[in-house]
């Protein structure tokens, strides 16, 4: 089964149902819920996820029941010591990238899927959109 991490934006797409790029995020979870794809996401996507839900006024109900959903779906991959010491010497523009780039790596990931392809230009993994990916 193919492993596909998912940035953070992707995640973010879905929680927060963003216009016109959550359905393509919810279709990609779908594919995961039927165990088409592996999914990945990294626990600092949970995180990011937490605080903008609670500025956007979630509840904490409607939080935990979303990223209950959502964990039961995919893969948590984990920020560690050795992905924090490759973030801090990779030449990736936006540490946070870079961050989630190394924890899908040592997780194995197959693809990275992003809306923002130029933020992992130095991967060595595939990286494509939700639309390119589902096509």
């Amino acid at each position: 089964m193919n492993k596909v991490f998912v940035d953070t934006n992707i995640l973010l797409d879905l929680l927060l149902e963003r216009e016109p790029w959550a359905e393509d995020a919810a279709i990609l979870f779908s594919m995961a819920d039927r165990k088409e794809i592996e999914l990945l996401c990294c626990s600092l996507s949970f995180s990011t996820a937490v605080y903008l839900m609670q500025r956007f006024k979630y509840t904490r109900k409607e939080i935990v029941s979303k990223l209950t959903i959502v964990k039961s779906i995919c893969t948590v991959t984990t920020v560690s010591d050795s992905v924090i010491d490759r973030m801090l010497q990779s030449d990736f523009v936006d540490l946070e990238d870079a961050i989630q780039y190394y924890s899908a790596l040592a997780f194995g990931a197959e693809t990275i899927i992003t809306r923002n392809p130029k933020d992992f230009a130095t991967s060595s993994i595939p990286i494509a959109t939700p639309k390119e990916f589902i096509q």
